[in-house]
């Protein structure tokens, strides 16, 4: 049986928490952290299939919003993703919560 090229590749869940906006990612336990290193780490077929599964049942719960797959890679204990725009997103950024967007809005209304 050939080997699914896809099912090899480290991968993770993230999504945005959705009253808050955060990136974050789905943990062993079935929560949601904003800290990658805590996140589910699949690399086979059933298990994509479980947490793909388990975060769309938190998006129709309005947990969060928008989850999907991200492939990562680890170096030695952090769990690192191979594209740019998810490193960045990890990172906490350019996502913003309200309060920060508001507080932004804020400093550039009184100059």
């Amino acid at each position: 049986m050939k080997r699914d090229a896809k099912a090899a590749i480290p991968q993770v869940l993230t999504a945005n928490a959705l009253h808050s906006g955060l990136v974050v990612f789905r943990t062993p336990a079935g929560e949601w952290s904003a800290d990658i290193g805590a996140a589910e780490v699949v690399e086979d077929n059933e298990a994509v299939a479980v947490l793909t599964a388990a975060g769309a049942a938190d998006e129709r719960r309005n947990v969060v919003v928008g989850p999907y797959l991200v492939n990562v890679r680890r170096d030695g204990q952090a769990i690192v993703p191979t594209v740019l725009r998810e490193a960045i997103r990890a990172a906490g950024g350019p996502t913003a919560g309200t309060s920060v967007i508001l507080g932004r809005h804020a400093a550039v209304s009184a100059t």
